[in-house]
C-alpha cells in the first residue's frame, strides 16, 4: 500500500471547472429594503397618531 494516498479532486478544483453558482443575496437585500421602505409599512406620523387618538376617545 502506498504511503500517500491521492484523493480524487473535487469538481470545483478541476482545471476548467464550472464557476460555482450561488444565489446573490444583494437582490434579496434590495427587495427587502424596497419593501420595508414602502409607504404602506412606514410608521404613522405624529399627525396620524393624534387623529387616531381623537377617534378612539370619541368611541
Amino acid at each position: 500500500m502506498p504511503e500517500q494516498v491521492k484523493l480524487p479532486r473535487k469538481l470545483s478544483q478541476e482545471p476548467g471547472a464550472p464557476a460555482q453558482h450561488r444565489p446573490s443575496h444583494q437582490r434579496v437585500i434590495e427587495e427587502l429594503d424596497r419593501w420595508a421602505n414602502s409607504s404602506g409599512l412606514q410608521p404613522p406620523t405624529e399627525d396620524e397618531t393624534k387623529g387616531d387618538r381623537k377617534a378612539r376617545s370619541r368611541r
